[in-house]
């Protein structure tokens, strides 16, 4: 028989990844964070404001005017569910400015 709740973590890592000015508030460009098992990418915040207020405000303003991007694995999270995207074990969230150059 297997346990119950067997496959289902009560808790995730996630890796929390920000680039350019961010990196300079949070003083990491990598960090890995310990959320509860329906953690998305609000509780993300929400766990980050808790330790960093400073870096939680940046991305949310950067986020809501639309001059960060928010990558989970990759994907941009305006195509997935947002900030409502759900996360997983092991996911990489990342908080990136636009990319320029020529």
């Amino acid at each position: 028989m297997a346990a119950q709740g067997a496959g289902e973590p009560s808790r995730l890592d996630v890796s929390l990844k920000v680039f350019g000015a961010l990196r300079d508030l949070h003083q990491t460009s990598e960090e890995s964070i310990v959320l509860g098992a329906d953690a998305t990418i609000r509780s993300l915040l929400a766990s980050v404001r808790a330790t960093n207020p400073e870096l939680a405000k940046r991305i949310e303003s950067g986020l809501a005017d639309g001059y960060l991007s928010c990558l989970v694995n990759g994907r941009n999270a305006r195509f997935l569910q947002d900030l409502d995207t759900t996360l997983q074990d092991g996911d990489t969230v990342a908080f990136l400015p636009p990319v320029g150059g020529g």
